[in-house]
């Protein structure tokens, strides 16, 4: 073996090596997603709960729709987060795929030893992203939706109350259009993402 081949092997080693040092560090982000999304949805069911009661201790409108901003804003972050962690992941998947190829050769011997894991070729949209990052992305985007419903909700109990809304119908339009507006970029940031995975597989 020359010494380029040996330096070679050793670059792959440390590639493959880092790479699953990455995964594993990556798995601390599960954790962060669960506590995030459970934290987020217990104070905002306080708020919905407790919004136009005739109680001492209770949130107004305005308060409310506030607090479906700040709910929704945080969802849309923390999707695009899985599809940032998501794609960087598949990306490390492909450039292990290839060493892995490069060392082995035999396609066969390979599929052996690893079987399709890790196989980062032949994703669709649904599943382009591995593992927990694309069912935490699918889960933020539905709790944006879920979130505009009871949104709805709320506003259709309170105008049952008797309570006129008159005061707060710019802002409450003005809300409910940023709700539409992070749905939508939701769903745009993953076909930008999508898009950005056949481009990088492509290039194999």
């Amino acid at each position: 073996m020359t010494e380029n081949e040996y330096s070679e092997v050793i670059l792959e080693n440390h590639l493959h090596q880092q790479y699953a040092e990455n995964d594993n560090n990556r798995i601390g982000a599960f954790t962060s997603f669960i506590v995030g999304i459970i934290a987020l949805f217990g104070f905002y069911g306080y708020v919905f709960v407790n919004t136009n009661k005739r109680e001492y201790w209770n949130f107004d409108i305005q308060e409310f729709l506030l607090m479906t901003l700040i709910t929704i804003g945080i969802l849309f972050f923390l999707s695009i987060l899985a599809l940032s962690f998501g794609y960087s992941l598949r990306r490390d998947h492909l450039v292990v795929h290839n060493i892995r190829i490069k060392r082995y050769k035999n396609e066969t011997e390979m599929k052996e030893i690893f079987g399709n894991i890790y196989k980062p070729q032949g994703k669709n949209f649904i599943d382009f992203l591995p593992d927990f990052y694309n069912l935490f992305y699918w889960l933020f985007l539905f709790s944006e939706i879920f979130l505009n419903i009871t949104t709805f909700i709320k506003i259709n109990d309170i105008v049952n109350s008797g309570i006129l809304l008159c005061n707060y119908i710019i802002i409450l339009h003005i809300i409910l259009l940023f709700h539409f507006i992070f749905i939508s970029l939701t769903i745009i940031f993953r076909i930008c993402y999508f898009r950005k995975y056949t481009r990088l597989i492509s290039i194999e």
